[in-house]
């Protein structure tokens, strides 16, 4: 843990995953401890969440027919007179 100015700064890296927390100089262990209870937790759900997202194409050509691309009059090339 470094503090800068005002500031408290903890990290935390493990592999690919890095943590990092800011917190005001003066705060106590038990502030701390208090402001990060559940933490854990929220990360266990939300690598839950990634985990059952399905993944996007590889194929990223396809067309969903939701652009107006094709509604474009052929004699329609913008700009101006």
């Amino acid at each position: 843990m470094d503090v800068v100015g005002d500031r408290a700064l903890a990290s935390v890296e493990k592999g690919d995953v890095s943590i990092l927390v800011e917190a005001p100089a003066g705060i106590s262990a038990d502030e701390l401890e208090a402001t990060l209870n559940g933490v854990p937790e929220s990360i266990e759900q939300t690598t839950e969440r990634f985990a059952e997202t399905p993944p996007m194409s590889d194929d990223t050509t396809e067309s969903d027919g939701s652009t107006d691309a094709e509604d474009v009059i052929d004699d329609d090339l913008g700009g101006g007179a």
